[in-house]
């Protein structure tokens, strides 16, 4: 990837949580709380579809062989919105407890079989950015969704504003 890309992608996913975290507290001031919910919640929404994409390269690239493919696919993953300062703000999926290593690396370590409390470190190189790779890549369409629901969202409020709506 050329370096101008991946800054000007840095550079539009900046702008994006800039203007979600301002939509949000623009609602938050005009007392539009419900409506501040709803944008959470779509802009959740916007974000779910990769969720069954990392558990579909979960599945292809960890080993199968004692099936930590399936398991490792089946951990709880989720969408977070995210509006607090620095680089807390937007959206992650997160993972429940997981070894970075595998997703960082390729590096499982597991137990070995008939040698209590001796752990092996075993190299997986297909396994690496299984993770974070699969979101990069959906991560065009993801903030696509996001910005049209941003559009969707700014003008309800100002709608609502204009109304004098309260709380909605």
């Amino acid at each position: 990837m050329v370096a101008g890309e991946s800054v000007g992608q840095n550079a539009r996913s900046r702008k994006g949580a800039e203007d979600f975290v301002a939509l949000s507290k623009a609602m938050k001031a005009a007392g539009q709380t419900e409506l501040r919910k709803e944008l959470h919640r779509a802009v959740r929404q916007a974000a779910k579809p990769v969720i069954p994409k990392v558990r579909a390269a979960a599945r292809s690239k960890l080993p199968a062989r004692g099936g930590l493919n399936r398991r490792v696919a089946r951990k709880p993953l989720r969408a977070a919105v995210l509006t607090g300062s620095g680089s807390t703000v937007g959206v992650r999926i997160v993972q429940g407890k997981s070894d970075r290593r595998l997703n960082d690396s390729g590096r499982l370590a597991h137990p070995t079989f008939g040698r209590p409390r001796s752990t092996v470190v075993q190299q997986v190189p297909g396994a690496v950015g299984f993770f974070d790779q699969t979101i990069r890549g959906q991560a065009p369409k993801i903030r696509a969704d996001i910005a049209d629901v941003l559009v969707d969202f700014r003008d309800r409020l100002a709608a609502a504003v204009r109304g004098g709506g309260a709380g909605g």
